[in-house]
């Protein structure tokens, strides 16, 4: 299971399939442990999936602070830097 260290968290993601990268954003309550995910959609088989769990969601760590958008948005930012 692919974990990266990021900001203050473990951050849990997956890359699955071939073509060009498409970065997947969950929706807020949404993980990589439920069913369906991205990787079920009919864009899987079209695409390099990167996908991830949201800070406080799945195997993400969960930090005792409040969350805010601008912490979603450089966490993704930061992913991406550490993936590339």
């Amino acid at each position: 299971m692919p974990f990266v260290s990021i900001r203050d968290l473990q951050m849990y993601y997956e890359i699955r399939g071939t073509g060009q990268r498409l970065l997947c954003i969950s929706g807020t309550g949404r993980d990589l442990q439920r069913s369906p995910t991205i990787f079920d959609s009919p864009l899987a088989p079209h695409f390099e999936i990167l996908a991830y769990d949201q800070r406080g969601l799945g195997q993400t760590s969960k930090p005792d602070i409040p969350y805010t958008i601008a912490d979603y948005a450089a966490d993704t930012d930061s992913l991406l830097n550490a993936v590339g």
